[in-house]
């Protein structure tokens, strides 16, 4: 489901050469000063890492500094490492969401406590960002600014809510009608954006907003005429799922902003020192979460912590965990319009996995709808804002 600008579940943000995530969803310009330290941002951000940024894969991916990405890698590399990073960017993004529903759907699978698997995922992320500060000989320095470190608890908590919701969407719609669905987290961040940053976003982004929207409209109705017993026997409760999936959004979007404004301001914290502080917080209110939940403290007393956890739960941790830190890298040599592709392909693979593997029906309907939100996704991304 989630760094120093995370996303469904806490983690970085990626970023090219033009300030394009590649859906638009999460796009930071992050300008390295003298001491090698991000000193300026801009852009849009949308949601966190990790989190399980499921729906586009540079909502989970490591944060790319612009200096680092090679303009010319999307043409002189295409054959090679360009195709390389498209194909496992479209395999991560798909099988996150793929696998994720599987678990909390499947007989065998669906035991375990969801917030547990949460807490799983930010601790994983946490202990790999802090190996990377401690390669760095900056762990201590992490906590110099007492303020600047408490206030990473609350993008913190916003995001182990938002992974939280993600769960719960996840398990109450098909893995495609989610993985579109969430592309909803475009408009609530934009418009989140505008309004702390008092930024305009133009009319071109603010079209394809509203394009956006039409699709998601279409999407939604196409669930809704699917029937109550077909539903029902899909174990999909579009309601149910529709509002978490909109809550996760918000919540993306104010988690994904606020951190903007820490980055924005004269914190000195590096993308990893970052990553690791919200990590960690995520992980501590995760447990306390737990105590405080008398049902979930029930379980976790009487069947242990790690009770219905199986390989797949296992995999479906790690991919959240690990898989956006791990597309931070390939990110460098991925450019807008690959991202965006990556992005489209996804969703198709989604859709067609769906179909397959889990009894979705792919009316014209549904087709149509995905189709707008994909193009919406694209064209807002690759309009510029008014100068």
């Amino acid at each position: 489901m989630e760094g120093a600008g995370r996303d469904s579940s806490g983690a970085s943000i990626d970023v090219d050469e033009n300030g394009d995530d590649g859906s638009g969803d999460e796009t930071r310009t992050m300008l390295p000063d003298q001491g090698g330290k991000p000193n300026t941002l801009v852009g849009e951000v949308i949601g966190k890492l990790g989190d399980i940024e499921l729906a586009n894969p540079e909502s989970q991916g490591g944060t790319i500094h612009s200096s680092q990405v090679d303009p010319k890698a999307g043409e002189q590399n295409l054959s090679s490492t360009a195709i390389a990073a498209l194909i496992f960017l479209v395999l991560q993004n798909s099988m996150a969401v793929l696998i994720m529903r599987y678990t909390l759907v499947h007989p065998g699978e669906k035991e375990f406590l969801a917030l547990t698997a949460v807490i799983m995922a930010e601790a994983l992320k946490t202990c790999v960002s802090l190996c990377i500060v401690c390669l760095d000989w900056s762990f201590v320095e992490m906590f110099d600014d007492k303020i600047d470190v408490l206030k990473t608890s609350i993008p913190a908590l916003i995001f182990l809510v938002q992974n939280n919701l993600q769960y719960i969407a996840v398990q109450n719609l098909h893995a495609a009608t989610y993985q579109v669905l969430y592309q909803v987290k475009i408009l609530t961040t934009a418009v989140v954006w505008a309004m702390v940053f008092r930024t305009p976003l133009g009319w071109k982004k603010w079209c394809a907003l509203c394009f956006l929207l039409s699709g998601i409209v279409v999407i939604r109705d196409s669930e809704m005429r699917s029937g109550p017993s077909k539903a029902a026997n899909s174990q999909v409760n579009i309601t149910v799922g529709l509002s978490a999936t909109v809550a996760a959004s918000i919540t993306s979007a104010l988690g994904g902003v606020y951190s903007e404004t820490l980055m924005k301001g004269k914190s000195k914290l590096s993308v990893w020192q970052r990553n690791a502080l919200l990590g960690l917080f995520s992980t501590v209110l995760g447990l306390g979460a737990i105590a405080c939940m008398p049902e979930q403290r029930h379980i976790v007393a009487e069947k242990g912590f790690f009770h219905g956890y199986t390989l797949m739960t296992c995999i479906s941790i790690s991919i959240q965990g690990c898989g956006g830190l791990i597309i931070g890298f390939v990110m460098k040599y991925a450019t807008v319009i690959l991202k965006d592709i990556a992005t489209s392909l996804s969703i198709v693979f989604s859709c067609t996995f769906s179909a397959l593997f889990f009894d979705q029906h792919l009316g014209a309907p549904f087709i149509t709808g995905a189709c707008m939100v994909v193009v919406a996704a694209g064209a807002f991304s690759i309009a510029k804002p008014p100068k």
